[in-house]
């Protein structure tokens, strides 16, 4: 089977993104798919979701805040959609760049179409070793191009995952590239599996790591033995309610409570805005 191979560089869309944000579209060869393990679809439950609908699409979207300018080191923040989501979807659900644009920050979030509206946790290319790596330096290449930056030097990198997107920031954290880079990780409600990657990082490194957890995403347990096995290594985490901040406390490893659902722990609390929000922890 044959694909389509578009531009590395290829422009499509520049549009009004909530508040005064603009929303850049590129089609990206080192973006999550097409893949070769999805090149035939996917199965579960007895549910089949075919490449062309799921599994084909490589766009990859950024948004640049009103404020940014791109004089100053130049910060990305990638988002990792979960299962049964796609980026457009969920940038508007959880109100991404109108929480971008509140924080204040001065960083391009960046959001690459993964697994479709699938239910399905696979992020292609960027699960490959080297993947992560290649796809920065091409969405480097875009950004200049574009003449959002003048400079491929990236003064940090955050990661961002809802749900089913802890396996690609799993992944990333594992194969590396770039990860003297990456300053922090945030979960909503994803610590499902792997959590061996993520204490490595945070063995090996000095970012900070950030997990909000509920009763009912699943992740409750697993939010628990993460606790206990950062007790064994001697790593100090700062336990909170998201019902009870104003803004994030100071800490390096944050264990948050929320007993909100499973697709509200971004934007009711605005918790993506008090996250970026520089404080004790900002760059």
């Amino acid at each position: 089977m044959k694909y389509r191979i578009f531009p590395i560089i290829s422009l499509l869309l520049l549009f009004s993104c909530g508040a005064e944000s603009v929303r850049r579209t590129y089609h990206m060869q080192n973006a999550p798919f097409p893949h070769p393990a999805r090149e035939a679809g996917f199965t579960r439950n007895e549910e089949f979701f075919p490449a062309e609908l799921h599994y084909r699409d490589n766009r990859v979207a950024v948004i640049v805040p009103e404020a940014y300018q791109k004089e100053t080191p130049l910060e990305l923040l990638i988002h990792f959609h979960g299962w049964g989501n796609n980026a457009d979807r969920c940038i508007r659900q959880f109100s991404m760049a109108q929480q971008v644009e509140a924080s204040g920050r001065d960083i391009l979030l960046v959001v690459p179409e993964g697994p479709r509206d699938a239910p399905d946790s696979f992020f292609g290319k960027l699960c490959d070793e080297g993947g992560f790596a290649r796809f920065v330096d091409e969405l480097l290449d875009s950004l200049i191009s574009d003449d959002l930056i003048d400079s491929r030097d990236v003064g940090g990198i955050l990661l961002s995952g809802h749900s089913g997107g802890y396996y690609a920031i799993g992944n990333i954290l594992r194969h590396g590239g770039c990860t003297e880079k990456i300053r922090d990780v945030f979960l909503f409600d994803g610590l499902y599996a792997l959590e061996e990657d993520y204490l490595n990082w945070l063995q090996e490194y000095e970012g900070r790591f950030v997990h909000v957890y509920t009763d009912s995403g699943g992740t409750f347990d697993n939010s628990q033995d993460f606790m206990k096995a950062c007790d064994s290594l001697g790593l100090p985490y700062v336990r909170a309610n998201t019902s009870e901040l104003k803004q994030m406390p100071p800490g390096r490893i944050l264990m948050l409570y929320s007993d909100l659902g499973h697709n509200a722990v971004i934007s009711i609390r605005r918790n993506l805005k008090k996250l970026l929000e520089k404080g004790e922890r900002g760059l």
